[in-house]
């Protein structure tokens, strides 16, 4: 009898033990519709966006402190060059992407979102022109989640102001939000916004340089702008175009799994079994 009885408790205890999954799926991003591949107002002025998933993690099975997380990348690049006696030139672009992820678990588990983003890159201005002068800047980053706006992180290297002299500065902003107590499907849609912009005059160089190079050959005019060049001005020694851009990590973290009630009843019935089994004994 009592063999029965612990036979009938440990199905009823497997029925009962989390056997779900946590899941990213649907994970999309793109260039927002003010990106475009090159102004082609002027011959001396090149702009450049892309995007790119780095990682996106698998189901995995429900427990407490698993984890899922997807990350992705927006990089870009802007240059404006006057030209030799050419009038001067101020360009400014809105740099934007959209990305857009569900994160789903099974009925009883309960999990947080961690958002983490990261953005970096470098100022730069090249004198090429005694008369000449030129800066370049970066506004602050707006993120809309789920249509509210939220702004997680400003750039404290906002402008380089106009110069004669060559000069490179580098900027690096992070910001964490997070979203507790979830669960189901958690959709999020990101909307992601800030302008970049080079100024100068009469020969001079500005750029915005967000993890691209431009090796390909830039329009007519404008300096290559490659990482590569800029090695010898410190700190750059080292520096990496993939470690600069804007760059988004999403991470899910389960918190507690809770039985279904019905698991719950199956697991309460086991045990008044195992009550009678003892009784009988």
């Amino acid at each position: 009898m009592l063999k029965r009885v612990c036979s009938v408790v440990a199905v009823v205890l497997f029925a009962a033990s989390p056997a779900g999954a946590l899941t990213i799926s649907g994970l999309t991003i793109s260039l927002g519709g003010t990106n475009s591949p090159d102004d082609l107002a002027t011959s001396h002025t090149n702009n450049t966006s892309s995007t790119s998933i780095l990682s996106s993690s698998g189901p995995i099975a429900d427990a407490v402190d698993a984890e899922v997380s997807a990350a992705t990348r927006y990089a870009s690049n802007l240059w404006a060059d006057a030209g030799t006696f050419d009038p001067a030139e101020n360009v400014i672009t809105t740099n934007s992407y959209d990305l857009s992820l569900s994160i789903s678990a099974d009925a009883g588990t309960i999990y947080d979102i961690t958002i983490d983003s990261l953005f970096q890159g470098i100022l730069t201005r090249v004198n090429d022109s005694f008369f000449g002068e030129s800066s370049a800047g970066v506004s602050a980053v707006s993120v809309t989640l789920n249509t509210a706006v939220q702004v997680e992180h400003g750039t404290s290297a906002q402008l380089l102001a106009l110069d004669y002299y060559d000069e490179t500065h580098s900027f690096s902003e992070s910001g964490t939000s997070s979203l507790t107590g979830l669960s189901g499907t958690t959709n999020l849609v990101f909307a992601v916004t800030w302008d970049s912009n080079a100024d100068n005059t009469e020969g001079d160089e500005a750029g915005v340089l967000i993890g691209l190079d431009e090796a390909g050959g830039p329009v007519s005019g404008v300096s290559s702008g490659e990482y590569g060049q800029l090695t010898s001005l410190p700190p750059f020694a080292s520096r990496d175009s993939a470690d600069d851009g804007h760059f988004i990590t999403v991470t899910a973290k389960v918190t507690s799994v809770v039985p279904e009630p019905t698991t719950a009843l199956l697991l309460a019935t086991g045990l008044a079994i195992a009550s009678v089994g003892r009784r009988r004994r």
